[in-house]
Formats: structure tokens, sequence, C-alpha cells
């Protein structure tokens, strides 16, 4: 495994994706597989964190697959899966498999720290400690 920062490397692809996502503008990427259930889910985190953003803190690179670690920060200031804003900042992981193939993205899995979210707004009760 390396880590690159080639400009042309699948690495810089996808850097490249989630800043065009973080803009609001899909259309660059409208022929990206799975991109269709992001446009849905995506602009409405804008709403709900206008401040929404992503600090890019690890990324690997092995054959046609990059391993990317993300942290994103924002604060709840609007409408997020029916809860009303709180106020309250929130910090949570990223952590994805995206496989490159001639330069495109053909397959991407993630799994984000929403559970995270949902305690720092207050909407899920943080686990009681057993003596």
């Amino acid at each position: 495994m390396s880590s690159t920062t080639e400009k042309d490397s699948p690495a810089a692809l996808v850097r490249s994706v989630f800043q065009t996502i973080f803009s609001g503008d899909f259309s660059p990427f409208d022929s990206h597989p799975g991109l269709a259930a992001l446009k849905q889910h995506f602009p409405p985190m804008l709403v709900a964190f206008p401040d929404f953003h992503a600090e890019l803190k690890q990324q690997i690179v092995d054959g046609d697959r990059v391993g990317t670690h993300w942290v994103f920060r924002g604060t709840h200031l609007g409408d997020f899966q029916g809860i009303p804003p709180t106020g309250k900042p929130v910090e949570f992981q990223n952590l994805s498999i995206t496989r490159v193939v001639d330069g495109r993205i053909v397959n991407y899995n993630s799994e984000i720290g929403f559970l995270t979210v949902l305690r720092q707004i207050g909407a899920l009760p943080l686990p009681s400690h057993r003596s």
C-alpha cells in the first residue's frame, strides 16, 4: 500500500469528488454509480449543518482502491431528519473505500457515524453506565 498526492491519482479523484459535493454541485458526477442516492441525502445535510466541512485525515491507495478517513464538523442550525435545530456542534467520522477504474469511480462504500450525530444533538440518549 502507498500514499499518493499525484494530480491524476485515484486519491486525487476521490478528493475532487468530495470537494465538488461540498460545494453543492453534483452535475459533473451524474454518471457515477451511487451518486443518485447521495444527491438525495447530502443537500439536506447542508441545510441542517450549513457550516458543514470536512477534514481529510488520511488516504491510502492500494491498486484501484482508495481508503479515506474523513472527519466532518458542523453546527445543527436547520432541520435534520425531522429534528429541529439545536445549535449544537457535531463532529463525526467517515471511513470509505472507493474503487477507481480508468479515472472513474465505479464503486463506493462508506461507513458514516450518524449515531454520533444523533447523540451529539440530543436525539438519542447516551448509553447508561452500569456499575
